[in-house]
C-alpha cells in the first residue's frame, strides 16, 4: 500500500445551540477512511482532485444529507492517523443551510438527527470528536 496523506473534510451545520450527526451503519463498508462503524458523525468525507475544499465540503453535504450549505468559514485541521492511514482532515463551519433533510447514502447512515451542543450522544466518530470538542471549546 503507498504511504500516502489524503485530505478529509468534515463539516459542523450549527442551527442555533444544535448540530447535525448521522449515525454510520454498524455493518458499514471500509471506504478507505478511518473505520469506526456504529459511530455518530458530522456530514463530510474526501476531498477529490480538482476541487476546493469548501467545494468539497458542499458537495459531501449536498450528497449525503440534501441540504445546500453556505457562509462557510474554515475553523482548523487535525491529522487523524491510524497504523494504516493518514488523514489531514479540514475542519469546516456551515454558518447558513436549506433544503430538507434526507439521508440519501442510507448503505452508509442509518439516519441523520440534530443534537443540542450540550446533550451529545457518547460514541461519536473520532475525527469529528476532536472537531467537536475544539469548537465547544472555543465557543464558551
Amino acid at each position: 500500500m503507498d504511504k500516502l496523506i489524503k485530505v478529509g473534510l468534515g463539516v459542523i451545520i450549527r442551527d442555533g445551540n444544535k448540530i447535525l450527526l448521522g449515525h454510520r451503519c454498524d455493518n458499514y463498508k471500509d471506504t478507505g477512511g478511518i473505520y469506526e462503524p456504529g459511530t455518530w458523525t458530522i456530514p463530510g468525507g474526501k476531498q477529490e482532485y480538482n476541487e476546493t475544499m469548501l467545494e468539497g465540503a458542499i458537495r459531501e453535504v449536498k450528497e449525503e444529507t440534501n441540504l445546500e450549505i453556505s457562509e462557510l468559514s474554515i475553523f482548523g485541521a487535525t491529522d487523524d492517523i491510524q497504523p494504516d492511514k493518514h488523514f489531514v482532515t479540514i475542519q469546516i463551519i456551515a454558518n447558513k443551510f436549506n433544503g430538507e433533510l434526507k439521508n440519501l447514502e442510507p448503505t452508509k447512515h442509518s439516519e441523520w438527527k440534530w443534537f443540542d451542543i450540550n446533550n451529545l450522544p457518547e460514541q461519536i466518530y473520532s475525527p469529528a470528536k476532536k472537531f467537536i470538542q475544539e469548537y465547544i471549546k472555543r465557543n464558551k
